[in-house]
């Protein structure tokens, strides 16, 4: 099964966070900002699925995120009829 957003837009991945180190070579005593060298360690195993009241967070190709009960479920392999939400992916960005 394949879903959509509201928008019509397909979804493409899960927001997520992720723990990670950005390297740095000074920090300015004025400000208190740092000063990157460039490299940055991710420790991939802090990765974890955002979350929204409880509810992963899924994200859709126009990077906006949604609630699993938010997408609307399409079967690729379906003839489109005027109800499949394949027939309105345009509408939401010609209004």
């Amino acid at each position: 099964m394949k879903y959509l957003s509201p928008n019509g837009h397909a979804i493409v991945g899960t927001a997520e966070t992720i723990l990670a180190t950005a390297w740095i070579s000074d920090i300015d005593p004025e400000t208190g900002e740092p000063e990157h060298e460039g490299g940055t360690k991710i420790y991939w195993d802090t990765q974890e699925s955002l979350q929204r009241n409880g509810n992963i967070l899924f994200v859709c190709e126009e990077g906006e995120e949604w609630t699993f009960d938010q997408l609307k479920a399409y079967s690729p392999d379906a003839e489109p009829s005027d109800e499949s939400p394949l027939c309105n992916r345009g509408s939401a960005a010609a209004e």
